[in-house]
Order: structure tokens, then sequence, then C-alpha cells
């Protein structure tokens, strides 16, 4: 009899010579719960190298083993790859982070929610090289407003796509470490105890090091890189992955899903606005930190701004330059309009009122509570003085206010409503960067109906209006304007804008509404046989439609694509 060889990495283990069945089994039972204790420590290629030792020697043994072993270890290494997929977790990642995204459509979250382990089960199943009849789709270009009328240019994920980025991230997060040093820290994106760290309680750490490092040192220099997400390189990304010790699998299935989501482009392959890949963004650069060249006394990064500080003016000089030439071995390089110098930075912070300053400080805490809609019970919502509030008002009254201060009023006078309706529209046509701001100020509004007319007069009386505009005033009417009578107006007009798109018609059609004519507007997008934005929020839209009616259309239409069968399926189980 040939001897089985059962041995952990670390030399210890016993060994297992396959004449007694019971034993056999007792023994593969033993080794398969170890391997589901590695892959809950995220090390799923010790588990499944310990389980793959066994099925070659049963195949070797040539029928030394009973069929029953056979059975069981194929069994335990299937179990072991189904227990690391788990969708739970994943999908609660997604859920929580799903607010702060750049386009959050209901259709990614009522997927994720009801049907994430069957997507999750169908991307590692189906979508990979194995499987050339299946692939991650071509995803859908937008444009999410910045200030003035800057665009910043992303794509929205579809659910599967989106839910995998959430998936390999979340089942690698113990890859992503913290810094080593106390000189060289980056601040932003990282889990902690297995959930997300704050932003902004991560921003705030961030600037309050950088206010310490100011008054210690004497010399210093600003920068950030220039179109950072739209730049990074597809191979680059797919080496630092492999290089953090991600296991071969998640490797290839994230190159594959840069690779496909992109059209096959080998840049701005990179989503923006959603946590996994502003944390990938963040741990990609962590190779500007930790290079021994840098000679500053301290580096401070949050994402792709960084500061250095020293007490030497020529070697702040020497990292600047060679920070660019590291950067510039990845395609990248710096925004010149960014870079500023310790005395540039000194006059910029100066033309600041220290009302302004003081502001700007509750403004963190109140987005943070209610700007994102995520409660943080370590942070509690400051009340205003009445300076404050009289100062915030003089700013609304001024009518050439900027951007920033626009933005100061409708995150912190929410308790002053009335007053700030009348400015809505005005701020609606000069700032498409405060769309979300003016979303989120609109529960604080009484008067529904004035507030119905400010968006109808917006979307008919042909303003200039942007993707995301048009999206979040969809998003507004949705869930604040439903019992106005403006409503079914305002819906078509937004569906109808002439500068509507696939997603901001999306919002409208996932809308669970079945008067004004929309179930059949959805009927138009399912009996098409197409697998894009239009048709599946069509589909999650008919979710509140009866089974019968419902359901008969949606059979049909989950015929047309892998994608459109999963949410068929979905909806049909809802």
């Amino acid at each position: 009899m040939v001897p089985l060889p059962w041995t952990d990495g670390d030399g210890s283990g016993a060994a297992c010579d396959g004449r007694g069945r019971g034993r056999g089994l007792r023994c593969l039972r033993d080794w398969r719960a170890r391997g589901v204790r590695d892959e809950r420590a995220n090390s799923i290629e010790r588990a499944s190298r310990r389980l793959n030792i066994v099925l070659r020697w049963t195949r070797k043994g040539n029928g030394l083993l009973s069929h029953t072993l056979l059975h069981t270890v194929q069994s335990a290494l299937r179990l072991s790859t189904e227990a690391l997929k788990d969708a739970t977790n994943s999908v609660s990642y997604l859920l929580s982070d799903y607010p702060r995204t750049l386009f959050p459509l209901s259709t990614t979250r009522v997927i994720a929610d009801k049907w994430g382990q069957q997507v999750l089960d169908y991307v590692y199943q189906k979508v990979n090289p194995a499987e050339p009849g299946h692939s991650f789709l071509a995803q859908a270009r937008c444009y999410s407003s910045k200030q003035g009328f800057h665009l910043r240019r992303t794509v929205k994920l579809d659910p599967v796509a989106e839910l995998f980025v959430y998936d390999v991230i979340y089942r690698n997060r113990l890859l992503f470490r913290k810094d080593f040093s106390t000189t060289r820290r980056s601040f932003g994106y990282r889990f902690e105890n297995g959930e997300p760290l704050s932003p902004t309680k991560s921003y705030a750490a961030f600037k309050a090091a950088v206010t310490e490092a100011r008054m210690k040192y004497p010399h210093m220099v600003k920068f950030d890189i220039a179109a950072y997400f739209n730049s990074i390189y597809h191979h680059d990304l797919v080496q630092w992955f492999s290089e953090i010790h991600a296991s071969g699998d998640d490797v290839e299935h994230f190159g594959q899903f840069l690779r496909e989501a992109n059209g096959g482009r080998s840049i701005d392959c990179l989503p923006h606005g959603i946590h996994p890949c502003k944390l990938i963004g963040s741990e990609f650069l962590k190779f500007v930190d930790n290079s021994m060249r840098l000679r500053s006394e301290v580096l401070l990064r949050f994402m792709d701004d960084f500061y250095l500080f020293s007490n030497n003016e020529e070697l702040i000089n020497m990292d600047f330059v060679l920070i660019q030439q590291l950067l510039g071995e990845k395609g990248l390089s710096l925004n010149p309009a960014k870079t500023a110098y310790q005395e540039q930075y000194q006059d910029i912070a100066g033309e600041v009122d220290q009302m302004k300053i003081s502001l700007l400080k509750v403004r963190r805490s109140v987005i943070e509570v209610s700007g994102e809609l995520v409660e943080d019970e370590e942070l509690e919502e400051e009340s205003l003085s009445e300076e404050q509030v009289e100062y915030l008002l003089n700013l609304l009254k001024n009518p050439d206010i900027d951007e920033s201060d626009a933005e100061l009023v409708l995150v912190l006078l929410r308790d002053q409503g009335e007053d700030v309706v009348s400015r809505l529209e005005a701020f609606l046509r000069r700032f498409p960067g405060l769309s979300r701001n003016v979303y989120h100020f609109a529960r604080h509004v009484s008067d529904k109906e004035a507030l119905a007319e400010i968006v109808y007069r917006f979307a008919t009386d042909g303003a200039y209006a942007t993707e995301d505009q048009l999206f979040w005033m969809a998003k507004l009417s949705e869930e604040f304007l439903g019992g106005t009578s403006r409503y079914r107006d305002i819906l078509f007009a937004i569906y109808q804008h002439p500068n509507a798109t696939d997603i901001s018609r999306s919002k409208v059609l996932e809308i669970p509404e079945q008067r004004f004519g929309m179930p059949e507007l959805r009927y138009e997008h399912l009996r098409v046989g197409k697998s894009d934005w239009l048709s599946w929020s069509s589909a999650v839209g008919s979710h509140a439609a009866t089974r019968v009616s419902r359901n008969h259309s949606l059979t049909y239409f989950g015929k047309a694509s892998p994608m459109n069968r999963l949410i068929a399926d979905c909806v049909m189980s809802i």
C-alpha cells in the first residue's frame, strides 16, 4: 500500500495511508475543517493545496482509496471554495456604501439584496476564461458633475460587475495593511475590524496630521495626480494585486473584469465613486510611500493628495522630482495647478475668514451624519450659533454667491429651509455639482408643492442640464414629490429631456410606479430583447405589478442574456 502524506506547511500533521475507510474519512473531515478555517483567515490557496494533495494521491493510487473517499475529497474541495464565496458580507459591504456612490440606482441595490448569492455563483462558476460564452459586459459610460460645469468621466457598473468588485476586495481585505512607518502615512480607504473606515474621520485625521507637520517643519509642498483614476494602466493594477499576494484565481478574475468591463482598453479602466475602487486607488500608490529613496522627514497622503515636509528645502525639491519620476513609470503625472509650496499654501488659507473655518468644521460632521444618510454614532450634529446662521443667511442673499458658499448653505441651513428654497432654482442652473446637495436638502423642505414647481421648471424650460442633475432630480422626485400635483409631469420631463441618457432614464424606469403609463413605458424596453440599463431598470421597476402581468414579460426578457436571466429570476422571486 502506498502511504498518503498529509502534512501541514509547517511540517506538523499526520500521515493517512488509506488502509481504513473510517480512518481516511476522519482524516479528510479534519482537513476539510482546517481548510474552511483557513479560508475564513483569507488563505484559500493553502486550504485548496491541502485538499488537492489528497485528490492527486487518490488518482495516483490507482484505486487504492475507495470511491466513497474520492467523492469525499472532491466534495471537500468544492465546499472549501464555496465557503469563501458566501455573499452575505460582500452584499452588506455594497449596501452600506450604496448611498455614497455616484449614481446609486436602486436596481443594483435590489439585485444585490435579494439575489446576491446567485449573482456571485454566476460570476465564479461562469464568468471565467474556461467559459468563453460568458464574460463581464462592457460598462455604460457616464459623467458626474464636478465644480462649475466640469465633468468626471467614469462608468456605471452593472449589478453583476459591481457586486463582484465589492466581493473580491472584501474577501482580500486583510491584504490591505496599515502603514509601517509613522513618517510615511496614507489616510482614507481601508478596513478595520472587518468594516470600512469612515472617510470623514480619516480625512479629519489627515488634516490634523498636516496641521501638526506644518507647525513642526518650515518647508512643505502639496500636490496631486492629474486625472488619477482615468490614467491608471490595467496591467499595473493586475500586477499590484498579484504582488500583495491575492490568490491566483482572484488576480485572474480581477484582470478579466478590468479588461472586459472597459471594452479592452488598457487605461481609464478603474471606476469612480465606489468604496472598493477608492481603496484600490489608495493602496496602489503605496509604492510611492514605501520608496526608500525619499529623504523628506514626513510624507502624508490622502488618496492622491500628497504633502511633503522637511527642515531642508533642497530635500523637498529632490523628493518632489523623484515622486514625479516614480509616478511617470506608471504613466501618471502631477497637476501643476494643484501644486503649492508652504508660502503659497499659507496665503490661500489666510483668505478664509474664521467664521467660514468654524462652519467648515461643522460641515464635516453633518455630511457624515446627514448628507450621506449613514449615521456615525461617534459624530453628533452641531447646532449653529446665531452668528453662524446670520453669516450663512448673508451668503444666501448675495446674488453672486460662489459654489463653495452655496454648498455650505445647503448643508448647514437645513433648519431654515423656506429661506433657501427661493434660491434652489438658481443653484440648480449655476452649480450642477450641487445636485446631490439639493437632493439631500429636499427632505427638510416642508412645502413640497413649491419644490415640485422648481424641479418642473428646471426640467422643462430649456435650461441646460447634465446627466448628473437629471439623475438626482429624478431621485429627489421619487422620494419627496410623489404626492405633488407635478409628479407625473416631472417624471415625463426628465425622461424626455434632450440631455437625458440611459442612466438618467433608468432612474425613472426603476421607480415602482404603476400610474402615468409607466408599466407600458417599461414594457417597451422589456420586449425588445436588449441587455442594458434601460431593460434592467424596467425589470426592477415592474416588481410592484401583479405577478401574472410582470412574470409574463419577465420570462421573455430573461431569454435575451444571462444577465437578463439573473435579473428576471430575482424580480420574479420578490
